[in-house]
């Protein structure tokens, strides 16, 4: 699994839909109306339907909007997989509902409906995989002590504004590609078939007696296209660990601060 942590959370708010990165879900509202002055059950039952469908349509285009690296969407995948298209709208479809509202004075049924950003990833991550061959890239020599392998590989992005995305590429300061996490996705080891978390506190994730044994620090120092993120020269040489762990179904964890 992999986890980014964040001080506050990461919430990109999308018209009436929003993606929060720190909890791992997608989410909109619709709305429906009914003549207040009446009110009957089967009027306010209409607006609820309506609603639904509305949140439905908003839903489908939040998730359109979420970013798998910092130049693709859902959206790109959408045009040229009929399979996603069909996995996705059937994840609108059956997205859950977790709230509702009526407002019997002014005649407004609310509706909001929920989606996990793992579930909406699914086609997407074996669209990525398609054609790839079982990986050969693990360091096996740093294999045979596992003792040198981290606990965890913590990449600090403090400050940099680095924004999220499902699968960031990682660059050097000059701007020369080092590791796109795409390029670890393989459809022949599950472990590698995630998508970035997020969780709100770092020292909480770090309490887990597993992950404080040897973690390592890798220092972000900015963003490229606002998602992609650009380390430092120190940081660049030890990018295999982040690469071990990913296919080991480890952790890796970036603080953003």
């Amino acid at each position: 699994m992999l986890i980014i942590v964040l001080a506050s959370g990461a919430i990109e708010v999308s018209g009436d839909g929003l993606i929060n990165w720190t909890e791992g879900y997608v989410l909109a509202k619709g709305y429906g109306v009914f003549d207040p002055g009446k009110a009957n059950p089967e009027d306010i039952l209409k607006a609820r339907r309506v609603a639904t469908v509305v949140a439905q349509r908003n839903l489908l285009e939040t998730i359109k909007g979420v970013h798998v690296n910092s130049t693709t969407v859902v959206k790109d995948y959408m045009l040229k997989s009929d399979l996603v298209v069909t996995h996705v709208e059937g994840v609108v479809k059956n997205a859950r509902l977790i709230g509702e509202k009526i407002d019997r004075e002014n005649g407004i049924v609310e509706v909001e409906l929920i989606a996990p950003l793992e579930k909406v990833a699914e086609p997407i991550l074996k669209e990525i995989g398609k054609g790839k061959k079982g990986s050969k890239s693990r360091d096996k020599a740093s294999l045979k002590d596992e003792r040198k392998i981290p606990s965890a590989v913590i990449l600090d992005a403090s400050g940099t504004g680095v924004k999220p995305s499902m699968l960031p590429r990682i660059y050097d300061e000059n701007g020369n590609l080092l590791l796109d996490l795409s390029d670890l996705v393989d459809p022949d080891n599950p472990k590698t078939m995630k998508i970035m978390k997020f969780v709100d506190d770092l020292n909480e994730i770090l309490q887990d007696p597993e992950l404080k044994k040897n973690p390592i620090i890798l220092k972000v120092i900015g963003a490229l296209n606002e998602r992609d993120i650009v380390v430092d020269r120190k940081s660049a040489s030890r990018l295999k660990w982040l690469k071990i762990l990913w296919e080991l179904g480890k952790k890796v964890v970036t603080a953003l601060f």
